[in-house]
């Protein structure tokens, strides 16, 4: 560490122990996402449900890193404080609530206070790659311990299904209280908004219909993902009619993967763009491979087909799975032959019926009120102060 941080982090101390002898402002939310990299996933739909519902009553802050622009969609109403700045530390330590969509560690220089209530989104509405406790074996001695930690703080945990809610009563080092509320990122797509008007917040023709392109990351950082994108193109143009795209989009871990090659002309790089949800309900076809994407694409029962080459070495090196890779309701393929195949050999009444069915094996609580119920709380604990 150098002197400049240890310095830093010696005035932060000075100052999360001032901050914390002043009052808690009852009606403040401190909000971040994918560890202060981006303004989406779970808190962004409840900050917006926020402003909807309830505009001028919250103060909302949305925590961004320093070394990261703002993002251009964070609405009005929202304040932007930067990370391991003192009006960070001010707002941590003064807001009733405090809501993120991963693990909080040492890092973030919260010192939770009594009256503070911590709700944990996490980032996902169910899981194929085992997480946690049931993944201890290949998690950092620190993750564990911060994970551990993070968990003591937590006052309610969101779950999305049963099975979900299992995992987090079994392996999450958590006892506290699950919200079995659903989850507020599968309430955006359950609302089917207009196409139109994603389309041209992302900037897309509505010309074409779009292929999401969204794999995982593995641990080395192979980068490993090229095949044919114009075949893929031509297959669902003959397959399921109209003009299609491509839209690219690498896990955030390996978005400088992209510098490293040129992207067929077939395909839009969607790498920076921060909101899943709305690539997702724009698009008409799913590949991806081991990503928990797969699972809010079956939300609203898009075709998705999971390409996995290298499942064999994926599942040895990497993590084991929830799920028999054979009992998902997906498409699968193994080689680019079988992707082209498996479009064009489509079978939509079994492929809704497999899902249902799937839906039902989890228990699932997606009934698009994940955000009322969650702020519901909120306003309930606000009053309790």
């Amino acid at each position: 560490m150098n002197i400049v941080n240890m310095v830093k982090r010696l005035r932060h101390k000075f100052l999360i122990k001032m901050y914390s002898s002043i009052p808690i402002k009852k009606n403040k939310i401190i909000i971040w996402s994918n560890s202060f990299k981006s303004y989406g996933c779970n808190p962004k739909y409840i900050a917006e449900y926020i402003l909807e519902n309830y505009p001028g009553e919250f103060d909302i802050v949305w925590v961004i890193d320093a070394d990261l622009p703002v993002p251009s969609d964070i609405p009005e109403g929202v304040r932007i404080v930067r990370y391991f700045s003192k009006q960070y530390l001010y707002e941590l330590h003064t807001a009733r609530f405090v809501i993120c969509n991963a693990r909080t560690s040492d890092a973030y220089f919260w010192h939770k206070r009594k009256n503070q209530i911590y709700i944990q989104t996490w980032h996902s509405s169910i899981r194929l790659k085992t997480i946690e406790k049931d993944a201890e074996n290949s998690l950092p001695e620190r993750y564990i311990e911060a994970a551990k930690s993070d968990s003591k703080k937590i006052d309610y945990i969101i779950s999305g299904c049963d099975f979900s809610s299992r995992i987090f009563k079994e392996s999450f080092w958590y006892d506290g209280c699950v919200l079995e509320c659903g989850t507020p990122r599968i309430d955006f797509l359950l609302r089917q908004s207009d196409r139109r008007d994603i389309l041209k917040k992302i900037k897309l023709s509505d010309k074409y219909r779009y292929i999401l392109y969204a794999p995982t990351f593995r641990a080395d950082n192979n980068y490993e993902y090229n095949f044919d994108f114009e075949k893929l193109v031509d297959v669902c143009e003959k397959s399921m009619g109209g003009k299609w795209k491509v839209l690219y989009r690498l896990h955030p871990n390996l978005i400088f993967k992209i510098q490293e090659h040129n992207i067929s002309d077939v395909c839009i790089d969607v790498c920076s763009y921060s909101d899943m949800q709305e690539l997702i309900a724009v698009s008409d076809l799913m590949v991806t491979d081991y990503s928990s994407c797969m699972f809010d694409v079956m939300y609203i029962k898009k075709p998705c087909i999971l390409y996995m080459p290298d499942f064999e070495d994926y599942t040895k090196k990497e993590r084991a799975l929830y799920f028999n890779i054979k009992e998902l309701p997906f498409l699968k393929a193994y080689t680019e032959s079988e992707i082209f195949d498996a479009i064009e050999k489509f079978n939509e009444k079994k492929y809704q019926s497999d899902i249902c069915s799937f839906l039902d094996k989890i228990g699932s609580f997606e009934k698009g009120i994940a955000c009322k119920t969650i702020v519901d709380l909120i306003v309930k604990k606000r009053e309790l102060l």
